[in-house]
């Protein structure tokens, strides 16, 4: 190619050029000329050293020429695998008895489930049940003195109040006292009438029981039942003697003395002239008695454990009879399990978004679960192959499959 352009540069020189063109013209073909042939000498040293043929430049130089439209890109899903095991949303909760005493009702079994509210277990709440009933007593009492310094006395109120406290005083000197010797005197009586006639019933079965006839004979029959009914009646009459020797039981007695009290009381306010500072007083005696009556009201409240969830029952570690134990019971909530990879390595990590959605497969079910990505921890939680492993949490979606803690699988997290 260079020789062709050469021969023809020579031809045109020495012939047509300088006779037809113009000075001015001449030089500007000059330097056209010496530019074609600077370029071909370029491509001939790059033909050389490429070491290609002329064809597949002419191709090359062709293609040059024409510029090719950009491609489209097109984004599809990829999913990432790894392992990992089921596991609680929340720690097992652990539940035992803030107050002490002794277990009475133990009403659940482990694997058991539960609801919130359920009560598991109790303990003996006789002495917290009174603590209770003193403390509304208590309350009542102030409540009704408040009432009577909000209100003005007059003689009426006075000399009903005054009747009230001889009733009570009298109610009270009369239990105290306990039953009068008199009722006694004639209980016993009565007691050795029902023996003597006991006696003499069992002396008449025995006579009209031994004949040859024996107890088939009707007299003996007619004793027999004349000697059951005396019986009975020895009986009765012993218990109602013995009823009448107990003591008092100290409630009935508490009870009066405090009917004596609360009309002592009445009376007091009635005669005293009510002042800000005696209303301050009672307003504080109203609210210290309200404050005993809730604690009285929570500490019997406490008597019953009850469940904080819908749970299952993991551990019993109590039974009736025994101290209420600080850790009676371990409940399991299954309400939100979480699914934790084991296996997440760091290539894939900057792949996976926050509820991005997932396909998971445990060894126990043929199904498959659905579930979205909750976040990944920013802990590594190991190296395998010099490869760090992070942990990926996932929720799962509602089912009404049994899933639970411990449980293996795999899962397909969806990214771009």
């Amino acid at each position: 190619m260079i020789s062709m352009f050469n021969s023809q540069l020579k031809k045109l020189t020495h012939t047509s050029l300088k006779a037809a063109l113009k000075p001015a013209r001449a030089v500007l073909l000059a330097g056209i000329l010496a530019g074609v042939l600077a370029a071909c000498s370029s491509n001939e040293a790059a033909t050389t050293t490429q070491q290609q043929p002329a064809a597949r430049t002419n191709t090359q130089q062709a293609q040059a020429t024409t510029a090719p439209l950009p491609t489209r890109v097109v984004v599809t899903s990829t999913t990432v695998s790894v392992d990992g095991v089921l596991a609680l949303s929340v720690p097992t909760t652990t539940l035992g008895f803030e107050q002490t005493g002794k277990v009475v009702a133990v009403n659940v079994t482990a694997g058991q489930s539960v609801k919130k509210g359920d009560m598991l277990a109790s303990t003996d709440s006789t002495s917290l049940k009174d603590a209770v009933a003193d403390a509304e007593l208590q309350v009542s009492l102030v409540e009704a003195q408040i009432r009577t310094q909000a209100s003005t006395t007059t003689k009426e109120e006075l000399a009903a109040a005054r009747a009230s406290l001889t009733a009570a005083q009298a109610n009270y000197n009369q239990t105290k006292a306990g039953t009068r010797q008199n009722e006694i005197d004639i209980a016993k009586r009565s007691l050795d009438a029902a023996w003597l006639g006991y006696l003499g019933a069992q002396s008449s079965r025995d006579t009209h029981c031994g004949t040859p006839a024996g107890l088939d004979a009707t007299e003996c029959k007619l004793q027999e039942a004349s000697y059951g009914t005396a019986f009975e009646n020895w009986v009765a009459a012993l218990d109602s003697y013995n009823k009448l020797l107990e003591p008092v039981p100290q409630e009935t007695l508490t009870q009066a003395y405090s009917s004596v009290a609360s009309a002592n009381a009445k009376i007091a306010s009635l005669n005293t002239t009510v002042t800000d500072q005696a209303r301050k007083l009672a307003e504080t005696q109203y609210s210290q008695a309200k404050s005993a009556l809730e604690r009285a009201r929570n500490n019997l409240s406490k008597t019953k454990l009850l469940s904080p969830c819908n749970c299952i029952v993991q551990q019993v570690n109590v039974a009736e009879g025994v101290a209420a134990p600080s850790a009676a019971f371990a409940l399991v909530d299954l309400t939100n399990l979480q699914f934790k990879t084991t296996n997440l390595i760091e290539s894939d990590v900057a792949q996976i978004k926050a509820g991005a959605p997932v396909t998971l497969r445990f060894k126990a079910h043929e199904e498959t679960f659905s579930g979205k990505v909750n976040t990944v921890l920013a802990q590594s939680s190991g190296t395998q192959s010099g490869t760090a492993l992070f942990t990926a949490i996932i929720d799962l979606d509602p089912t009404d499959k049994m899933l639970l803690p411990g449980m293996t699988g795999q899962a397909e997290i969806t990214v771009q």
